[in-house]
């Protein structure tokens, strides 16, 4: 009976931590995330045949929605509780990049945009 008991309270032990979220591994997602976008879309190609870096706002939206995944990331382990400092600096640092890619998503689709020429008069 003894042994049952102790047998059942480790499993207990070892499975309850295992439920739910885990506040860092959130964490460790959301900069997995951001690691992936900044190896891809949110990577600027240089061409060098026109000297310039190429944008355009397919890549910025990409570049966004992978930044804001992992500021869903971020704030789910805010809300479970995580404090630390780097956690913290890391969390308002990707609240600033999503603001400034809607930003810069808008101001790109403006630039595509093909100029409207009014019809001239007959």
């Amino acid at each position: 009976m003894v042994r049952a008991g102790l047998v059942f309270g480790l499993c207990v032990a070892a499975i309850g931590p295992g439920c739910g979220e885990s506040r860092q591994a959130l964490y460790m997602e959301g900069m997995k995330v951001e690691g992936d976008a900044e190896r891809g879309p949110c990577k600027l190609v240089h061409d060098k045949e026109i000297g310039a870096a190429l944008l355009t706002g397919d890549q910025v939206q990409q570049c966004l929605q992978m930044q804001s995944e992992a500021l869903a990331l971020y704030d789910r382990a805010a809300a479970l509780g995580l404090k630390d400092a780097d956690f913290v600096q890391a969390h308002e640092q990707a609240r600033g990049r999503v603001q400034r890619l809607e930003g810069m998503l808008k101001m790109v689709r403006e630039m595509e945009r093909p100029e409207y020429k009014a019809p001239l008069p007959p």
